[in-house]
Protein backbone atom coordinates (compact mmCIF):
# COMPACT_ATOMS: atom_id res chain seq x y z
CA UNK A 1 0.00 0.00 0.00
CA UNK A 2 1.14 3.53 -0.86
CA UNK A 3 1.91 5.84 2.54
CA UNK A 4 3.59 8.42 0.49
CA UNK A 5 3.03 12.70 -0.30
CA UNK A 6 0.76 13.08 -3.14
CA UNK A 7 2.88 15.61 -4.77
CA UNK A 8 0.69 16.06 -8.10
CA UNK A 9 -2.18 15.17 -9.82
CA UNK A 10 -1.68 12.92 -13.69
CA UNK A 11 -4.44 12.81 -16.44
CA UNK A 12 -4.53 9.29 -17.94
CA UNK A 13 -3.44 10.15 -21.79
CA UNK A 14 -3.67 6.09 -23.07
CA UNK A 15 -3.70 2.89 -22.33
CA UNK A 16 -2.35 0.22 -24.23
CA UNK A 17 -3.81 -3.55 -23.62
CA UNK A 18 -1.09 -6.48 -23.58
CA UNK A 19 -1.04 -9.93 -22.99
CA UNK A 20 0.33 -8.93 -19.14
CA UNK A 21 -2.10 -6.76 -18.14
CA UNK A 22 -1.78 -3.12 -19.88
CA UNK A 23 0.38 0.19 -20.11
CA UNK A 24 -1.66 3.29 -19.00
CA UNK A 25 0.15 6.25 -20.11
CA UNK A 26 0.15 9.33 -17.34
CA UNK A 27 0.32 13.02 -18.33
CA UNK A 28 2.16 14.50 -14.99
CA UNK A 29 3.64 17.65 -16.20
CA UNK A 30 6.26 19.17 -14.35
CA UNK A 31 6.74 16.15 -12.04
CA UNK A 32 8.36 13.78 -15.08
CA UNK A 33 11.20 15.94 -14.68
CA UNK A 34 12.19 14.29 -11.47
CA UNK A 35 11.04 10.89 -12.55
CA UNK A 36 13.47 7.61 -13.60
CA UNK A 37 12.87 4.57 -15.09
CA UNK A 38 11.71 2.16 -11.65
CA UNK A 39 10.47 4.61 -9.55
CA UNK A 40 7.24 3.97 -7.77
CA UNK A 41 4.64 6.28 -8.60
CA UNK A 42 0.97 6.38 -6.61
CA UNK A 43 -2.08 6.24 -9.21
CA UNK A 44 -5.44 5.87 -7.76
CA UNK A 45 -4.07 4.56 -4.89
CA UNK A 46 -2.20 1.67 -6.47
CA UNK A 47 1.41 1.59 -6.94
CA UNK A 48 2.89 1.52 -10.14
CA UNK A 49 6.71 1.27 -11.46
CA UNK A 50 7.58 3.39 -14.20
CA UNK A 51 8.68 1.62 -17.50
CA UNK A 52 8.61 4.74 -19.65
CA UNK A 53 9.44 8.09 -20.04
CA UNK A 54 7.76 10.21 -22.69
CA UNK A 55 7.95 13.95 -22.47
CA UNK A 56 5.70 15.55 -19.27
CA UNK A 57 4.54 11.91 -18.55
CA UNK A 58 5.52 8.09 -18.01
CA UNK A 59 4.13 4.73 -18.53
Amino acid sequence: MFTGIIEAIGTVRGFSPRADGGRALIGSGPLAEGLRVGDSIAVDGACLTVTVLKGDGFA
